[in-house]
């Protein structure tokens, strides 16, 4: 078994020591976060899971990685691992969804993130991350709140309407966008899309009544403000797409929700 100078096993590839694992609550709780964001910070799984020991908390990550294959680590974070003490991110594997499919234990999920393998330095895991982040941050803030709950992408979709339900990606939306004062550099109607980085809600309680806020996410890292020919994605024209689909209630149409803001995290 490949270890270091000081006989620790490698934390980039995975070394059993032939242990006997039993899985318990906790490991599924793990499993079940993991499939609902795609990917995790170590730091996000102890702020959700608030073990009573963070050290043993992170052995066990370890004995989910090492010696059940549950759950990956991701090499594209590789790159940023200049140290043995630098936090490492988490994945749920392909044996780990399928041991919560045999259970009936997949949860909604809060992401639709590809699950495609990354492997050198990508600018798409980055963004991923910032997405995970930002809505790391939202629940935990929800659900420190009193009467408030989160409510995932897959709870919305679930309720959304057939013809969108039925479509390769649900949260890929048509919209016409039109000239105007305010974005001169669209000169003609343009019929585009809109594919927001996150859609999610939060469920309000007020005077024993349920009412809901419904947020569409876009993470901006590199995309610029604008561009002299409309046709290339920038910032300013799916902020006027946002503002054609927001007025037109395209969100009721597409996802069968009563009202949708727009949040921009850069």
């Amino acid at each position: 078994m490949p270890t270091d100078t000081l006989g620790r096993r490698s934390r980039f590839k995975r070394t059993p020591k032939q242990k006997h694992i039993v899985l318990g609550d906790r490991d599924i709780e793990i499993l079940q976060y993991l499939y609902r964001y795609r990917y995790l910070r170590q730091a996000h799984l102890i702020a959700f899971l608030k073990p009573k020991s963070e050290k043993r908390f992170i052995e066990r990550l370890g004995d989910l990685f090492h010696e059940t294959g549950l759950i990956n680590r991701p090499p594209v974070q590789w790159h940023q691992c200049d140290a043995r003490s630098t936090p490492l991110i988490h994945e749920i594997s392909k044996s780990g969804i399928a041991l919560l499919q045999d259970a009936d234990a997949l949860p909604h999920r809060v992401t639709t993130l590809s699950r495609r393998s990354y492997r050198g330095r990508s600018p798409q895991f980055e963004h991923a991350m910032l997405i995970v982040d930002t809505l790391v941050e939202t629940e935990m803030q929800t659900n420190a709140a009193v009467n408030q709950r989160f409510v995932p992408v897959d709870e919305i979709l679930a309720r959304a309407p057939e013809h969108t339900r039925d479509q390769p990606n649900p949260l890929r939306v048509p919209v016409t966008i039109r000239p105007c004062r305010e974005f001169p550099m669209v000169r003609h109607v343009m019929d585009t899309h809109l594919i927001p980085d996150a859609l999610y809600g939060i469920e309000h309680i007020v005077e024993d009544e349920k009412r809901y806020r419904f947020y569409s996410l876009e993470c901006e890292r590199t995309s610029p403000y604008w561009r002299a020919d409309p046709c290339y994605s920038s910032t300013a024209r799916k902020h006027l797409a946002y503002r054609t689909y927001i007025q037109e209630r395209g969100f009721k149409r597409d996802w069968g929700i009563p009202n949708l803001e727009l949040r921009v995290v850069r």
